[in-house]
């Protein structure tokens, strides 16, 4: 008898629903059925020793009330990316589970209508209140505008790597604003570097940045931002995090084209990730474009927690954040990179 519980698939061998993973072995099911990523939409997540070989994104949402959209993106384009086929979980896997199964179908061309009926069909009782069809009605508008600006990913935010749970990496506040749609929402990704330094003249930015990590469930903030990448926000960066984290630490790594953090910062920005984990409080990590200093400071951060091999650490930040359609590079920040990554002690 299956452990899975409410389970059926929306697209035949790729994209499937579920229940929250309760049984023990579950999970054990789903990989043995050959599924390579798993969606949690629910505020908890499976344990990480359950989870195995899964690729696995926590994208908690809230139910039975309308879901931001940019939220549903972060779930959609995951999906888009990851490899398959993935399951998709909430608690009884009708609700939030049917709506990003909806707006899944919506981002391959159906309408928002065709979507629901589709999920419907599959999964009956999926999409069971007002406010979620209306999610889905809203994200079809949200990503037909998104697609015409191609824009992959909110804020460049990911998991530094399937490891991690607590430790996360994005961009600043406003990077790229030129590319910033009327949602507020936009991706360094694709910013072109002539434009990606302008700074937009209201708060919107920074309150769009703080609203998302919100949602996402992060507790605190490691800036890497150097004194004068402060100095350019009209807003007192710091400041405007420490009214919405439990903690901020800033470490300022210097930017430009060759930015190798020193050891000694490193172990700063190092001991910050230690102290969130000891206290399960979700961290993100960010520099500029979250791709240079804030992939350097990733990769150390699964070489010092995990033991990861410096090339190692390097190829999972980079790969693992493709997932989600986000960017890390540490090598941008300079040739010195694998030597500063070499000279961190591994654990174990």
């Amino acid at each position: 008898m299956s452990e899975i519980e409410n389970f059926s698939f929306v697209i035949a061998g790729e994209l499937a629903g579920m229940a929250y993973p309760h049984a023990p072995g579950a999970l054990d099911e789903l990989a043995a059925l050959g599924f390579r990523s798993v969606v949690s939409l629910s505020r908890r997540a499976p344990p990480p020793h359950a989870l195995g070989p899964l690729i696995h994104l926590h994208c908690p949402l809230a139910d039975f009330t309308r879901i931001p959209s940019v939220d549903l993106l972060r779930a959609v384009a995951f999906l888009g990316r990851a490899p398959k086929p993935a399951a998709v979980h909430g608690e009884g896997g009708v609700g939030r589970t049917g709506v990003v199964l909806a707006c899944r179908l919506v981002s391959l061309g159906r309408s928002s209508a065709e979507a629901i009926a589709e999920v419907r069909r599959a999964r009956p009782g999926s999409i069971d209140h007002p406010e979620l069809e209306t999610s889905v009605e809203e994200f079809e508008l949200f990503y037909r505008s998104e697609q015409e600006q191609a824009t992959p990913v909110p804020f460049n935010f990911a998991p530094a790597s399937p490891l991690d749970r607590v430790v996360h990496g994005a961009e600043r506040p406003g990077f790229g604003m030129p590319l910033w749609s009327t949602s507020g929402i936009r991706s360094s990704v694709l910013a072109p570097p002539s434009t990606a330094e302008a700074l937009d003249p209201s708060d919107t930015p920074v309150e769009s940045w703080l609203g998302f990590m919100a949602r996402q469930g992060m507790r605190e903030v490691l800036c890497l931002l150097d004194e004068g990448e402060l100095a350019s926000h009209r807003v007192p960066l710091l400041g405007r995090y420490q009214r919405e984290f439990l903690r901020v630490t800033h470490v300022p790594l210097e930017g430009g084209a060759v930015a190798v953090p020193t050891p000694e910062a490193l172990e700063h920005a190092l001991a910050a990730l230690r102290r969130a984990e000891a206290g399960g409080s979700p961290i993100v990590v960010h520099c500029a474009s979250g791709a240079g200093r804030t992939g350097v400071v990733l990769a150390a951060w699964l070489r010092a927690r995990h033991g990861l091999a410096p090339e190692a650490a390097i190829a999972a930040v980079r790969d693992h954040a493709r997932h989600f359609g986000a960017r890390r590079e540490p090598l941008k920040a300079g040739p010195g990179v694998r030597d500063l990554l070499a000279s961190v002690p591994a654990r174990g």
